[in-house]
């Protein structure tokens, strides 16, 4: 009978923008200019995005009275009752009544009063129907509730109102990628570099979405015209360090994350990313180092833990891992490679059961997460449940039909059944596709 062959661990680079988390600290290309308002606006935190894109937009010109002033100004204790100075005062226009209710509705969110701010939000927009920005503020919102059906209608409401402001288009295009639609996202940013060639953030945006569809070389051009544009734009040089690792060119992503950090000394996607650059390239020492390094500057950073759980997962020190891949589960309930890697660390351990509750966590929350599939087809193999792991290999199948590791599974569970022409079939097929597989 031919041996398993063996499980797989999820990379730590895997595509980002299913929200989630991350796939990588996904998103984190979002950039959008030389401030600090910008940098915010254009993050991928949603609800940094409320404030900071308002302060980009311009969409409340500083007043000259004491409330005006407050109200659009920096200090969040003093916002609420500036603005609902003006909101209620008679002398106030209906514009002026609608930006002042914006104002007011992000301190709410700030404040954690969600249902305020709505509230504020939506007399902003009834009240002021034509100020693009205000749509794509309360867009901004909406995706920041989870709401992104709200949040889409608000982007292109925003967009139909003034189709040749860059700014509202960026952030359409920055909310495709951030859920997951990069191939609706280019054509906005396109349109976002014909109206303003010199914005940054649209070209490593633009990279990103490239780089999320595996247009690598496409992908690298635009982060190389965002660095060309911006030479301290750390973000492009951490993307393009991602774009180049994702594609085996470990020694010049190191030089690109190395440049990020450089930058930015607390960058901790740019270590955590370093750290599986230096791993994949032997120098695991330095990995260790690394990830070490993300989780000192940011101890709840669940992605930091998952790197550490991938290195000593590496080393074969499953103890260590499971407690990194637990840490992170924990900062970050959703983590679905968390969950993955941590059924991996433990089917090799043996506790199969774990693995397979795992494995299904993962599952849940990213069923195309394939590989896992396949893993989960492997532990259930271990205990004897061959129909249920035939199951798991078949869904990896119909997912990656070359997937050579599950159909030669597949095949092993096929002879177990006692099916051994089926059985033999499926391994010689997955040896055409590797020859080495089963080894």
């Amino acid at each position: 009978m031919p041996l398993l062959a063996r499980l797989a661990v999820c990379p730590l680079i895997i595509v980002l923008l299913s929200g989630a988390r991350a796939m990588v600290p996904s998103g984190e290309a979002m950039y959008q200019g030389q401030t600090r308002d910008d940098r915010l606006c254009g993050s991928t935190d949603a609800n940094a995005i409320i404030p900071h894109c308002t302060a980009v937009g311009g969409l409340i010109p500083q007043s000259q009275t004491k409330d005006g002033r407050l109200c659009s100004g920096a200090d969040a204790t003093a916002v609420i009752p500036a603005c609902t100075a003006i909101i209620d005062s008679r002398a106030t226009t209906t514009r002026q009544k609608a930006q002042a209710l914006l104002f007011r509705g992000i301190a709410y969110v700030n404040g954690g009063q969600p249902s305020a701010a709505l509230a504020d939000l939506n007399q902003a927009v009834m009240l002021d129907p034509n100020n693009s920005s205000a749509w794509s503020t309360r867009g901004n919102y909406f995706h920041a509730e989870g709401d992104d059906a709200h949040a889409l209608d608000d982007f292109d409401r925003a967009v139909m109102i003034d189709p040749k402001n860059s700014f509202v288009r960026l952030q359409r295009a920055n909310f495709f990628l951030m859920t997951g639609a990069a191939e609706k996202a280019i054509p906005d940013f396109d349109s976002v570099i014909s109206l303003d060639p010199r914005n940054p953030a649209a070209f490593a945006n633009r990279g990103e979405a490239y780089r999320i569809q595996d247009q690598t070389d496409r992908a690298i051009e635009n982060y190389n015209q965002a660095i060309k544009l911006d030479g301290k734009f750390a973000y492009a040089w951490y993307d393009r360090g991602l774009a180049l690792s994702g594609r085996g060119d470990f020694t010049h992503a190191i030089d690109d994350f190395s440049q990020a950090l450089k930058l930015d000394p607390k960058f901790v996607a740019a270590y955590s990313h370093r750290a599986f650059a230096y791993d994949a390239a032997g120098d695991h020492d330095r990995a260790f180092t690394d990830a070490n390094a993300a989780i000192k500057v940011d101890p709840d950073d669940a992605s930091a833990y998952f790197t550490r759980g991938n290195i000593y997962t590496s080393r074969n020190d499953l103890d260590h891992a499971i407690e990194d891949f637990s840490r992170a589960v924990m900062i970050d309930e959703r983590y679905a490679d968390a969950f993955a890697n941590r059924g991996t660390a433990y089917a090799r351990k043996g506790n199969y059961q774990r693995a397979i509750s795992d494995y299904g966590v993962a599952i849940r929350l990213n069923p195309r997460l394939t590989s896992v599939y396949s893993n989960r087809g492997l532990a259930l193999l271990k205990i004897g449940e061959v129909a249920r792991a035939i199951d798991d290999f078949d869904d990896a199948l119909r997912a990656d039909p070359k997937d050579a590791l599950s159909l030669y599974n597949r095949g092993v569970a096929k002879q177990k059944q006692g099916s051994q022409s089926a059985g033999d079939a499926d391994i010689a097929a997955a040896r055409a596709i590797d020859p080495k597989v089963g080894n």
